[in-house]
C-alpha cells in the first residue's frame, strides 16, 4: 500500500520568490517534510500535474503579461529528484487576466483555465508527448449578479471536466451560474447550457461524487453548498443547499474549496472566516448533504485542501497565516485530526496530491 505521496503547493509570490514547493508525506510516520522549492513564475497560484507524472501545468495568476491583458499557463517538465529545477516546457497565454484555476480532461486530450478576470475560460489541445498547444477555443462570459462589490462582472472561478470528458462545467461567480459546455459531434467544444443558483450565492468550485450521479458546488458568497443530480449527460438537477457554517458564527466569511472523499462518504468544504472545514456527510443512495461537524484549520483564510487518495489524509493550506497544516481523517467520523504538523509556506493557496 502506498504511504509516500508527493504534494505539490501552488503560492502568490513574485517571480523571484518561492512560488511552488515540493512536499513529501509519509502516511507510515505521519510525517510531512520539505522536499525543495523553486521560482521563476508569477503568482503560481493553481496547479496540477498528469496521471505518468511528466508534467506539471501552472497557471500565472496575473492581470498582464508581455503587455497584454492575460495571464500564462506554464508546462514544466517534472524533475526527477531534489537536485533539479523545473525545466520549461511550454508557455502559453490565457486570453484573460488572473486566471485562477487549471484541470486536465481524464483522457488527457484537453487543459481548461478558468480566467477571473477579462472574464474566460480557455481550452487548449494536448498532444501525445502531453505538452499543450495554444489555445484552441475561448468562451467569454459577460453580465454580473446582485453584489456589487463582487458581482460587478462575470467572474469564472473553475472550470470541471465531466467524469466521460464530454462536458465542461464552469461556475461563474459573478453571474450565480454555472455554464456548461460540450463537444459536439465534429469535436469542436460549443456552448451547452447554463444553471442558475441563487442571486448573491457565487458559485466557485465544483465537484463530481466518486459515482458519477451526484454533483457539489461550493458557494463563496451565500456560505453554502448545492447538490445536483446528474442523470443525463450535461444536464444539472438543483436540490438542496446546505451552510458551511455554524448556527451561532456570526462574523465574515467567505468559502473556498470543495473535496469529495475517495470513498464518496464525506464532502469538506473551507471556510475562511471562521477558518475551519465544513463536514458533510453524504447519504449513500441519494447524496444529499448532512451537516456532520466542523474543524479549524489552525490558520487563517484556508484557501484550499486535498485529500490523499487513500482517503486517510487531508493537507490544508492557510493563506492568510502562511501554513501547511496535516490532517489525519478519522474513518467512522470522516472528522480531520489535526496530526501535531505544520510547515511554515508564504501565502499558500494550491495543495496537489500524486
Amino acid at each position: 500500500m502506498t504511504h509516500l505521496f508527493d504534494i505539490w503547493i501552488g503560492a502568490y509570490a513574485k517571480r523571484n520568490e518561492v512560488g511552488i514547493t515540493k512536499l513529501q508525506l509519509d502516511t507510515q510516520a505521519g510525517k510531512l517534510t520539505k522536499v525543495s522549492e523553486y521560482s521563476g513564475i508569477d503568482n503560481p497560484s493553481f496547479l496540477t500535474t498528469d496521471s505518468k507524472g511528466r508534467y506539471m501545468h501552472v497557471v500565472s495568476e496575473v492581470l498582464e503579461t508581455d503587455g497584454n491583458p492575460t495571464g500564462e499557463l506554464v508546462t514544466f517538465e517534472l524533475p526527477g529528484d531534489s537536485s533539479e529545477t523545473l525545466r520549461e516546457a511550454s508557455s502559453h497565454q490565457t486570453l484573460g487576466g488572473a486566471p485562477c484555476y487549471v484541470m486536465l480532461d481524464g483522457a488527457e486530450k484537453y487543459i481548461a483555465v478558468s480566467n477571473y478576470m477579462g472574464p474566460s475560460v480557455t481550452l487548449y489541445p494536448v498532444s501525445e508527448n502531453g505538452i499543450p498547444g495554444p489555445a484552441s477555443v475561448r468562451f467569454r462570459h459577460t453580465g454580473s449578479g446582485p453584489n456589487t462589490d463582487r458581482q460587478e462582472m462575470a467572474h469564472p472561478h473553475s472550470a470541471v471536466f465531466s467524469l466521460d470528458g464530454q462536458f465542461l462545467f464552469v461556475p461563474d461567480l459573478g453571474l450565480d451560474k454555472i455554464m456548461v459546455y460540450t463537444l459536439d459531434s465534429e469535436q469542436q467544444w460549443v456552448g451547452h447550457d447554463a444553471v442558475s443558483l441563487p442571486p448573491g450565492a457565487g458559485p466557485r468550485h465544483f465537484k463530481f461524487h466518486p459515482s458519477g450521479r451526484t454533483a457539489y458546488v461550493v458557494n463563496e458568497l451565500d456560505c453554502t453548498v448545492t447538490r445536483f443530480t446528474y442523470e443525463q449527460p450535461g444536464v444539472l438537477e438543483k436540490q438542496e443547499s446546505l451552510t458551511t457554517l455554524p448556527d451561532t458564527f456570526t462574523g465574515e466569511n467567505t468559502c473556498a474549496e470543495l473535496v469529495i472523499s475517495p470513498d464518496g462518504r464525506y464532502l469538506y468544504a473551507s471556510n475562511r472566516g471562521h477558518d475551519s472545514l465544513a463536514v458533510m456527510k453524504l447519504n449513500e443512495a441519494s447524496g444529499e448533504l448532512e451537516g456532520a461537524g466542523f474543524v479549524s484549520t489552525r490558520g487563517k483564510s484556508p484557501r484550499n485542501f486535498s485529500i490523499t487518495p487513500d482517503g486517510g489524509w487531508l493537507v490544508a493550506a492557510n493563506q492568510q497565516s502562511d501554513s501547511v497544516v496535516l490532517f489525519s481523517i478519522e474513518p467512522k467520523s470522516g472528522l480531520p485530526i489535526y496530526a501535531s504538523v505544520e510547515l511554515l509556506i508564504s501565502k499558500p493557496v494550491c495543495v496537489h496530491i500524486r
